[in-house]
């Protein structure tokens, strides 16, 4: 196994929808379009076995087994050492290796893993400072929400049983489900994303099962789909609100039967893949209103976890915002700004309707920004939002909290982005069809 304190990671896209992430260990990995693979490339420029990836002491090298060739900056490499930030192609997908700077996994399942802000230097006042607790890289806090919600990744990633994750959009349901899989037995298979509400209704059979060639115009290949992609690890289905309506009885076969078949393809093909799904919606509302099938809902939903939003965990709000600090500062190469008291006071008064990919983006922005090697209140103040236009025709005692949360998010961003909708879809991480739902659902208009 890769050392705690720094371990690998092999991510690709491989749609717009979908991604994978192999994690490194002392195992070879095998990469191809073959099912033999562990990491599998579904193009016909891809080789069965293309190329592998092996460990000498704690360095990997990339070897080359194609006829196509493995390339490394557009030059063909037969075999390469991989440092950290390096990316090589392959057929038509960019595969990025990284060795990250936090552990995903502690050694052993205690409640938390200790850490400390001042592993970096001094980013905040004294006062600030706290022991903090981490599962994935990104993932940290010390409040009681946060232990809790750690505890229950630990519990959860000892069986196999499906979970639906819940949470506000930017609140780290992603994070958690990496976090569920990097915990459990299924760590050294893949770990595919799929975004339901990034991929069309038209494609989105596709992308998940596969197809043969010919199923339809354009399916000049056989192509495998994620369910095959994530054979032996697992799939998370992130906004699987968004999950077309005649799809879901399919899905449902594949959690109750483990196996599939491609469209256009009478052969099953059995898989072995947990399912993680994912939600910033009311499903047992979309259950009500016909939108979401009973049947799929209760299965997916054999163990529910609620990720805390930010504003409901304040006291971590700071230790996020110091790991972001030193992590944007590296990335962007200069020295990491000291976050002032004043400033600090800011970041925790902010109710963060985006959560912490708003966190995120705000520390990214007043790094690259600021002048000086402090950052005062006036770097962020950009997070003063303009007073919301309010919801037309809609009572909030017929709304639930949920909901009403929800809605005021929408108007905060809405605000921050100035009414452009394509913007705030972004922003939000939700398709552009799933705002319009919510701005008819809630009556919310142009001001």
């Amino acid at each position: 196994m890769i050392p705690a304190e720094n371990p690998a990671i092999l991510s690709v896209s491989i749609s717009n929808g979908m991604t994978v992430q192999i994690r490194l260990g002392l195992k070879e990995i095998r990469i191809g379009r073959s099912r033999e693979a562990d990491l599998l490339l579904p193009d016909p420029s891809v080789s069965r076995l293309h190329a592998r990836i092996f460990r000498v002491g704690d360095h990997y090298f990339l070897a080359d087994n194609s006829r196509n060739g493995t390339f490394v900056d557009g030059k063909r490499v037969s075999q390469v050492q991989l440092e950290g930030g390096i990316a090589f192609r392959i057929g038509p997908y960019q595969i990025h290796f990284s060795r990250e700077k936090n552990p995903h996994l502690p050694p052993e399942p205690p409640t938390v893993v200790p850490g400390s802000v001042t592993d970096h230097p001094p980013l905040i006042s004294r006062k600030a400072q706290a022991k903090t607790y981490c599962i994935t890289s990104e993932m940290i806090g010390y409040s009681n929400k946060i232990k809790e919600l750690f505890k229950n990744i630990w519990k959860v990633a000892a069986s196999d049983f499906p979970v639906l994750v819940e949470g506000e959009t930017g609140s780290g349901k992603e994070l958690v489900s990496r976090g569920i899989h990097e915990s459990s037995l299924r760590k050294e298979g893949p770990f595919v994303v799929v975004n339901c509400g990034a991929i069309s209704p038209e494609l989105m059979e596709s992308e998940l099962f596969g197809h043969e060639k010919g199923a339809f115009t354009g399916a000049t290949t056989q192509r495998r789909g994620a369910f095959e992609i994530a054979h032996g690890g697992t799939i998370f289905l992130d906004e699987i609100g968004e999950l077309p309506l005649r799809l879901q009885p399919k899905l449902l076969r594949v959690l109750e039967q483990k196996e599939i078949k491609r469209v256009g393809g009478n052969e099953t093909i059995p898989v072995d893949v947990r399912v993680i799904a994912a939600t910033n919606r009311n499903l047992r509302t979309e259950v009500s209103d016909r939108n979401f099938r009973d049947d799929l809902y209760f299965r997916i939903s054999t163990i529910t976890l609620s990720v805390p939003p930010l504003r409901d965990r304040r006291e971590d709000i700071l230790p996020i915002a110091t790991h972001f600090l030193a992590d944007v500062a590296s990335r962007a190469n200069r020295a990491v700004p000291e976050l002032s008291g004043p400033a600090a006071e800011c970041l925790s008064s902010h109710d963060w309707p985006g959560n912490v990919r708003e966190l995120r983006n705000a520390i990214q922005r007043a790094v690259v920004m600021c002048e000086g090697s402090s950052l005062g209140p006036r770097d962020f103040s950009f997070l003063v939002p303009a007073d919301p236009v309010p919801a037309e025709n809609v009572s909030e005692q017929s709304l639930s909290r949920w909901e009403q949360s929800e809605r005021n998010n929408l108007l905060t961003e809405l605000t921050r982005q100035k009414w452009n909708k394509t913007r705030t879809a972004r922003e939000l991480g939700i398709a552009k069809s799933t705002l319009f739902e919510k701005l008819k659902k809630y009556g919310i208009r142009m001001p």
